[in-house]
Formats: structure tokens, C-alpha cells, sequence
């Protein structure tokens, strides 16, 4: 009887360990910098304020992917076929802390070097994205709008982005 007990609870403490282990991701993932690629294009992530993060259900599970560019993110998630995205977040450009993309505000331009030449980036707060356009011109746009404009073809990303432009 005694065993018996021993081995049920045994089993049942492994079974518990084994199903936290295999928890589902519910928040950002934690970026390995110089170490993680992005999962659009596949360079690594060296840049904090523009990776971007998205949880995706595939069929065969909830994932997380990363990417090194709002714009790498922007171009997967309109090309995504058999994929639907939880959710999304981006690095606010001040503080480099995760914020979820439905939230964020976004500004780009052309005079700002992104990884891969995007132009976008990601802001708490609305007058940090003012602050951006005022200063280095573009437009602000929501996620909705960028994500418009991968379908569309008319975000371009570049992994030689021009270097004459200030970061």
C-alpha cells in the first residue's frame, strides 16, 4: 500500500513538472543579443529599440518569433499563410522596453537607420513620436497602417540600409 502511494505521488509530481515545462509563452520573449536571429530574415538581433516580437499559433502550437526590425515583423505578419498572430509587441525607441504594438505609437522616416532600413519605430508615448517626425520628418502611423503597407508592398526593408543617415 505504501508503495503504492509513494508511486502515485511521484507520478503525479512528475506529471506536474512536465506540464509546466511545456507552458505555452504569454508575454516577450527575452532577446539574446548578437545571439537570436530574426525569423524573417535572418540576420541576428543587435539592436534593442527596433526588434519586435509576435506570438503565433501555427496549428501545431503557440510560439513566439523575433525579429530584428518593425518592419521584418510588418512584412512576416502579411506573408503569413496557416499563422494567427496573439500577439505583437515592439521595443519603445527611448527606453528600449517591451510595449504591445496595438498600443504603441510609430513613426517613420527615411532619415532614420533601422536595421534593416525600415524607418519605424516604436513609441509609448505620442509626444516621443511627435518629437521624432519634428525632428527628422516622415509620418506617424499605427499598426493597423504599417501593417497596410507590408500587403501592399510599399514597406521595403534593406539589409545595406544607407549609412549616410543618422541613427
Amino acid at each position: 500500500m505504501r508503495r503504492g502511494l509513494v508511486a502515485a505521488t511521484s507520478m503525479l509530481a512528475l506529471a506536474c513538472v512536465l506540464a509546466c515545462g511545456d507552458a505555452a509563452p504569454t508575454g516577450p520573449p527575452e532577446i539574446r543579443l548578437g545571439v537570436d536571429v530574426c525569423d524573417r530574415c535572418a540576420m541576428a538581433i543587435a539592436e534593442p529599440r527596433y526588434a519586435a516580437a509576435a506570438l503565433v499559433d501555427d496549428g501545431a502550437g503557440q510560439r513566439t518569433l523575433k525579429f530584428d526590425d518593425i518592419g521584418c515583423l510588418a512584412i512576416w505578419e502579411a506573408s503569413a499563410s496557416g499563422a494567427t498572430v496573439r500577439r505583437r509587441w515592439v521595443h519603445d525607441r527611448p527606453t528600449e522596453t517591451w510595449t504591445d504594438a496595438s498600443t504603441a505609437k510609430f513613426s517613420q522616416t527615411l532619415e532614420l537607420t533601422t536595421p534593416m532600413g525600415s524607418g519605424i519605430a516604436a513609441f509609448k508615448s505620442v509626444s516621443d513620436a511627435d518629437a521624432l517626425v519634428a525632428d527628422r520628418g516622415g509620418e506617424k502611423l499605427s499598426w493597423d497602417a504599417i501593417l497596410a503597407r507590408a500587403r501592399s508592398g510599399t514597406i521595403q526593408v534593406n539589409p545595406f540600409p544607407r549609412q549616410a543617415a543618422a541613427r
